[in-house]
């Protein structure tokens, strides 16, 4: 029920107002009025819909428009030669290859196999002369779990990989038992005349900027340091496993021949806190750099213009501990 009750305004004049209960409003709302709701209601709801199902159609568009031939079929045949289908081919004779070669196709394991098949594959399909230059390279090998650990003036054992580790191209194995370390403070063993005396010890150093690693551990390498340890940034939380060599190395170009370890930033900061206190540690590696025989294979295609050349290549061998079918056999079968 509801009841009219007079209302005076700020002039006098009176005013009805309404004590109608909301509710029984809504319930006398006509039928016509709930039905123009509920159609408004689903129409946000449709066209909410069908802008998804736009985007999503616009999308797909692209993405079938972006897998399509960009060029004339016959003025760029390999453009259409290019499959999935045969990159996997290639990728499973990859892996095959490496099954027989200790699951690897590194350079020492089955590199040389997969150059052949390469070759192979060239002088069936390809449309070029193929050229093999041979060359030497570098190849580092870790035989067994390295060590160290601190002989005083307390006794701890650090953790391989966590505490520290063996960087790449870090040196021939050694086993050195008691030797006493010396921190290399200024120049990050750039400068000789700021190292300090390293004969027989092994020297602790934080990489600088000024030189590379390589630089700096052969530098002290050539002062008679017996092993060198690279302190790691605090930003870190692992060691490193850089490589320390030229990246461009060229036959007779020196390589480390003394251990090159790499420990975590608090563990670089006790060795530099206890370097005053009689410290010694001890450390052993089984590591080896050989020399080896290796090639690249090259394709020079027959046609086209040699005044404008486009090279496309990829690294056809793997790491020792796996096939490479991603990096880079993935690149090699697309190539």
């Amino acid at each position: 029920m509801s009841s009219i009750e007079g209302v005076v305004s700020d002039d006098g004049a009176p005013l009805l107002r309404s004590t109608a209960n909301t509710a029984d409003i809504s319930r006398r709302r006509p039928e016509g009025s709930r039905i123009a709701e509920w159609y408004e209601t689903r129409s946000r709801d449709m066209l909410a819909l069908m802008t998804v199902l736009l985007l999503l159609s616009i999308g797909l568009g692209m993405w079938v428009y972006g897998t399509l031939p960009t060029s004339d079929r016959d003025e760029h045949p390999h453009e259409y030669a290019l499959s999935t289908d045969r990159i996997r081919d290639h990728l499973v004779q990859f892996l095959d290859i490496a099954g027989k070669h200790n699951n690897s196709r590194s350079v020492t394991n089955g590199h040389a196999a997969s150059a052949d098949y390469v070759v192979s594959q060239l002088n069936a399909h390809g449309n070029c002369d193929i050229y093999t230059q041979r060359f030497v390279s570098p190849v580092w090998t870790v035989h067994g779990t390295p060590r160290l650990s601190m002989r005083a003036p307390v006794q701890v054992d650090y953790i391989f990989e966590t505490d520290f580790q063996v960087m790449r191209y870090g040196g021939q194995g050694a086993t050195i038992d008691d030797a006493r370390v010396v921190i290399v403070e200024d120049g990050g063993g750039c400068v000789v005349d700021r190292v300090g005396d390293v004969a027989g010890k092994v020297a602790v150093v934080r990489p600088s900027t000024n030189c590379t690693l390589f630089e700096a551990a052969f530098t002290l390498e050539q002062m008679g340091a017996s092993a060198v340890v690279f302190v790691r940034s605090a930003r870190f939380k692992t060691p490193s496993t850089a490589r320390v060599r030229f990246t461009d190395w060229k036959e007779g170009d020196p390589l480390m021949t003394i251990p090159v370890l790499s420990v975590t930033h608090s563990v670089g900061q006790l060795l530099h806190t206890l370097a005053q206190s009689k410290l010694r540690v001890a450390i052993e590696t089984d590591t080896s750099i050989d020399i080896v025989k290796t090639s690249n294979i090259i394709c020079v295609g027959r046609e086209g213009d040699s005044r404008s050349t486009v090279l496309v290549g990829s690294h056809l061998d793997s790491v020792a501990a796996g096939p490479g079918i991603n990096d880079n056999g993935s690149g090699s079968a697309s190539t």
